[in-house]
């Protein structure tokens, strides 16, 4: 009896341990970095399937935009120019699963939410700057690009789920926002990864958010979640000028 005791102990215990590194992962929509496509390599006891099936995000720490579970209206994996899923939300919202290499195992590297332009918003744009806090702390860089006429707002936020070696390195190579060329200010939100790779250093991991203002409403987004590293195994990053 006490073996038993012991054993369920230990499960639970081991339970606990997975389902707390789970919920310290950095998501979007519930979706984490370097989670698998395929279903067969679950990570945290998830499958992606289960991702788009399930609720989970909806309880969890370090999650922005919701999750999938319900809310999907179309999806679909392209395998050209590279494996990616592009799913359509029933709100119109924007997702984009980029997955690495067959070598890599096909794990995600990144992670794209758009809210497309709208011209009647509702959003504030304070609120939207203040989701994105909660889900990530406090931006590791801010800046706005000079020729929009402070319109367009650029934060980015270095993931703190990982080794604090890493993290220390990731951060001593971001640059100041008043060092910024203003070039790669004014073109930084077309998603370019080697200019990313340039700007913010090659083994950068975490978040860019992209947000568009008028008249203190939020007109449109764009929210990535990327470990520039893991991007590696499928484009070159190495030439980015």
């Amino acid at each position: 009896m006490r073996k038993i005791i012991l054993i369920a102990g230990l499960v639970a215990i081991f339970c606990c341990a997975q389902t707390a590194l789970a919920a310290d992962r950095w998501r979007l929509v519930s979706v984490p970095l370097d989670m698998p496509l395929s279903d067969e390599q679950a990570l945290d006891n998830q499958a992606l399937e289960g991702l788009y099936q399930g609720d989970y995000g909806t309880h969890m720490a370090d999650n922005f935009g919701g999750y999938l579970g319900g809310n999907v209206k179309s999806s679909g994996l392209q395998e050209s120019p590279f494996y990616h899923i592009h799913t359509v939300l029933k709100d119109k919202r924007e997702l984009e699963l980029w997955f690495s290499s067959a070598e890599d195992s096909r794990k995600t590297f990144g992670i794209h939410l758009e809210m497309p332009w709208t011209e009647k918003p509702t959003k504030n744009f304070a609120g939207a700057v203040a989701e994105l806090e909660a889900a990530f702390g406090k931006p590791d860089l801010e800046f706005a690009p000079s020729d929009v006429g402070g319109a367009q707002q650029i934060k980015v936020f270095v993931d703190r789920t990982m080794p604090k070696d890493r993290i220390d390195a990731v951060l001593g190579r971001l640059p100041a926002a008043n060092k910024l060329d203003p070039k790669d200010a004014s073109d930084f939100w077309n998603s370019d990864l080697r200019k990313w790779a340039r700007v913010l250093g090659p083994e950068f991991r975490g978040v860019i958010a992209i947000l568009n203002n008028d008249k203190g409403k939020l007109v449109s987004e764009q929210v990535i979640l990327i470990d520039l590293a893991s991007a590696r195994s499928v484009f070159n990053l190495t030439l980015g000028k």
